[in-house]
């Protein structure tokens, strides 16, 4: 099997290296029989955005027409009507994702030497053309020289884009890439304002005038909200994964992953690699898989199935948005992390001044868009961006119950591992004592009151969330067909020869509740002897098993317990 180009965006390195490529060319048939003159394609990242930006910069040169043609040997494209435009067209292609800075400053330091140095190595010929102004060749100058101001940065695409035309006769393609990178660094360091003002000049400058460019696209996670970044932009569209159009050019098809799977040697994994990494549906094409971490999996088989995807990335915009919202939408989310779907409506643009207030729906939306949730295709009602959501795969739904023990266990009281090692043991009581002392101190991710108006289900995520690191040696199944009924928890190792089980099943007081909270947590283990719920570990030939009732009550917990 060719080698895999695990990390690599730059097409004709992969095409020369001759290394394994899912031919998604027809993207550029696509994109030149839209309408539109400039496209807005959000997609989460690691979906293939960088690269196939690369395959359009290749496809367009017109500076390096034969040279490239040889790049596309034998790919879909080639059989296209839209095979006539390789080679035709002068190309601005800017990628902002390396721009991720702590200060604006340091933004436009880095942004101008980018331009620099794209510009030496792209357009000196310019230079020493006789075409232009004496302004236009002054501006050149500036940039190269390294001597541009704020306003000169600005109007970058528009003077290059101008300069370009005049000199080959025909309007550029504009391709800008991850555009709101630098964006989400601006939101995170405090210098939202300042980029956002940058953001609207530099595109604005660049795609408004409809007269100077052939065709425009831009890529990048999240639709920013149109007044903040495209006010300028009359002739955007936006075609989002909710969006029938480009459905099939990010991510990879089940058949495209089929292929891949059987070129490996690995079909007899298909199941297993689509329930941890399939599931997304873009507009109505279902089972979009996650390509990095299908590669990853491909590349390093001999470590199994693990989050790949997750962990490329801090996920700080998440982890910031998620404490912030409202009781309603807390209780959807963990809904959805125990595997449901949900209906709920959606924002199909990020407003970031919103994500502070943990306004619903710019919430799930920002979720939807960076690829943490999906929907279930068809939209319930159009009008009002109401869709069926769920988790995609079990990659995400690791990363949800890892983020939701993160947030959880800042308490210098006691430890994650101290509750784990405790349950492990099956010594009960150690586990009940620091289960109580981990609440009162680490409990403050949700604004408990006194009252303590969460209900059960929520504190039943935040016991999966705890569970979250056993998935490599243990089962861990939630809310479970067993016996007679469900039970809430049921924990048990993947060693067969490992005898011990666990089953846990939680209670919540309300305030008419007439039991204390100990008679609460009595009631719950008395609900795992009537109903049977050790059924299934004696099945998997489990029998030293704890079983446990958990009452909670704001930020206070009561246990009783058995060992079995």
């Amino acid at each position: 099997m060719k080698r895999l180009p695990i990390g690599q965006s730059d097409f004709r390195q992969i095409r020369n290296e001759d290394a394994y490529y899912i031919d998604k060319s027809l993207f550029i048939e696509e994109l030149m029989r839209n309408n539109a003159q400039t496209l807005l394609l959000p997609r989460p990242r690691r979906f293939g955005k960088t690269l196939n930006m690369s395959m359009l910069n290749y496809f367009f040169d017109i500076d390096h027409a034969e040279e490239y043609r040889g790049l596309f040997s034998g790919l879909a494209i080639e059989q296209s009507e839209e095979w006539q435009h390789q080679g035709k067209y002068p190309v601005i292609f800017l990628t902002f994702k390396d721009l991720k800075h702590e200060t604006f400053v340091e933004f436009i330091i880095k942004f101008q030497k980018m331009l620099q140095e794209y510009t030496e190595e792209h357009f000196e010929y310019l230079l020493e053309s006789d075409q232009f102004l004496r302004s236009e060749k002054r501006y050149l100058d500036r940039i190269v020289e390294n001597e541009a101001d704020h306003s000169d940065l600005e109007e970058y695409l528009r003077k290059m884009a101008k300069v370009l035309k005049k000199h080959h006769g025909i309007g550029p393609i504009l391709l800008i890439d991850e555009y709101d990178a630098p964006i989400h660094a601006a939101f995170e360091y405090g210098y939202l304002s300042e980029m956002v003002g940058f953001m609207r000049n530099f595109l604005s400058a660049g795609f408004k005038d409809k007269d100077l460019i052939t065709k425009g696209a831009i890529t990048g996670i999240l639709r920013v909200a149109k007044e903040d970044i495209f006010s300028g932009l009359n002739n955007l569209v936006t075609y989002s994964i909710l969006d029938y159009e480009f459905a099939d050019k990010f991510g990879l098809t089940q058949t495209e992953v089929n292929q891949l799977m059987d070129d490996a040697g690995y079909s007899a994994d298909r199941q297993k690699v689509a329930n941890w990494y399939n599931g997304y549906t873009f507009g109505q094409v279902e089972k979009i898989y996650n390509p990095w971490s299908i590669l990853n999996f491909v590349s390093r088989h001999e470590e199994g199935l693990k989050p790949y995807w997750v962990n490329t990335s801090s996920n700080k915009l998440i982890q910031e948005t998620l404490p912030k919202i409202d009781a309603p939408t807390q209780e959807l989310l963990f809904d959805l992390l125990q595997g449901k779907s949900v209906r709920a409506r959606l924002a199909d643009f990020t407003i970031f001044e919103d994500l502070y207030s943990g306004d619903s729906k710019v919430v799930l939306g920002l979720l939807i868009f960076s690829g943490y949730l999906t929907t279930d295709g068809t939209a319930l009602d159009p009008g009002r961006l109401e869709y069926k959501l769920r988790v995609p795969n079990e990659e995400i739904r690791i990363m949800y119950e890892t983020m939701l023990a993160r947030y959880l266990k800042a308490s210098e009281k006691v430890s994650e591992n101290e509750l784990l090692v405790a349950l492990l043991e099956q010594k009960p009581q150690t586990f009940a004592d620091a289960l109580k002392r981990y609440l009162l101190h680490s409990f403050s991710f949700f604004d408990i009151g006194t009252k303590g108006f969460l209900p059960e289900k929520i504190y039943h995520a935040f016991m999966l969330g705890l569970m979250a690191h056993l998935n490599q040696e243990y089962h861990v199944k939630s809310n479970r067909e067993s016996g007679l009924g469900r039970a809430d928890l049921i924990i048990y190792p993947k060693d067969a020869k490992n005898p011990k089980g666990w089953v846990l099943e939680f209670k919540k007081k309300t305030l008419d509740d007439p039991e204390s909270l100990e008679e609460l947590a009595q009631s719950a283990l008395e609900q795992i002897h009537e109903q049977q719920y050790v059924a299934e570990l004696n099945g998997h030939g489990k029998i030293e098993i704890m079983c446990m009732g958990i009452a909670f009550d704001g930020k206070q917990a009561a246990c009783a317990f058995q060992v079995r």
